[in-house]
């Protein structure tokens, strides 16, 4: 049986921690594309999906 000393939450808060420091930026790179895209098809078909 092992202990829970304050060494385990700290690695485990540190593991989230850069995990979601990696997701975010990938996640706005991403829509930095996509939404122009999107409005580019709006301007250019007007389908109301697009908007």
């Amino acid at each position: 049986m092992t202990s829970l000393n304050a060494l385990t939450p700290a690695r485990l808060q540190f593991g989230a921690t850069v995990s979601l420091r990696i997701l975010y930026p990938a996640i706005t790179i991403g829509l930095a594309g996509y939404l122009p895209m999107l409005e580019g098809v709006w301007l250019w078909k007007r389908k109301p999906v697009c908007r």
